[in-house]
């Protein structure tokens, strides 16, 4: 290998380090790993890490109903909303977890010895096909879809880290999704994307 690129490689590595990268926008990373135009009733998770297995499944219109109930009362401020979001984001992963057997899947999960287990490329996807569900259903109000992001190097206590994030419309404020630090059945963390890139504890901001 030439010099030059391994300089080139190292220079890309250093750039990760205590960074966080945008990797486009959520629905290139739906097209990516093949979880594209999503439904209630036809979408697909990922698994198995690496999104290296994909699930097939369909919501029950109850279940759809359960999933967009905290929407019930429309939220007045974007913080209400973000609340709402990550009540409807917990009650989807739990019902999808019984379904897939996912939900042994445990908070910052990497390969399990034992059961099934759920990368944080596997939530990233999950997250956005979960979000442009809700998208679809008309319940991003104060809110758009945002990106992936992905975390360097030697940050917090992960080698890299990616997430899926939105943005708040009126003030631009990037907020990250984070299932992947819970495990299922716990509310996902939205947070500041600035303060999650700058190792502050994670924190629900709503």
């Amino acid at each position: 290998m030439a010099r030059s690129t391994v300089y080139i490689g190292l220079l890309g590595l250093a750039a990760l380090a205590g960074c966080a990268v945008d990797n486009g926008s959520l629905e290139r990373a739906r097209m990516a790993f093949g979880a594209a135009n999503p439904r209630p009733d036809a979408f697909q998770v990922c698994g198995s890490h690496g999104c290296d297995k994909r699930i097939p499944l369909a919501l029950t219109p109850a279940e759809w109903r359960e999933v967009r109930a905290p929407f019930a009362r429309p939220p007045r401020t974007a913080p209400e909303e973000r609340r709402a979001l990550a009540e409807a984001l917990r009650r989807i992963e739990v019902m999808v977890g019984r379904k897939t057997g996912y939900d042994t899947d445990t908070a910052f999960s990497t390969l399990a010895a034992s059961g099934l287990s759920q990368d944080c490329i596997d939530e990233m996807v999950n997250t956005a096909v979960y979000l442009a569900l809700l998208d679809d259903a008309g319940h991003l109000r104060f809110h758009r879809q945002g990106q992936r992001v992905t975390l360097g190097m030697m940050t917090r206590r992960f080698w890299t880290h990616t997430v899926a994030t939105i943005v708040q419309r009126d003030t631009g404020q990037e907020f990250i999704i984070d299932t992947w630090a819970v495990k299922v059945g716990e509310t996902p963390y939205i947070m500041d994307r600035s303060d999650w890139a700058a190792n502050a504890p994670f924190r629900h901001d709503f």
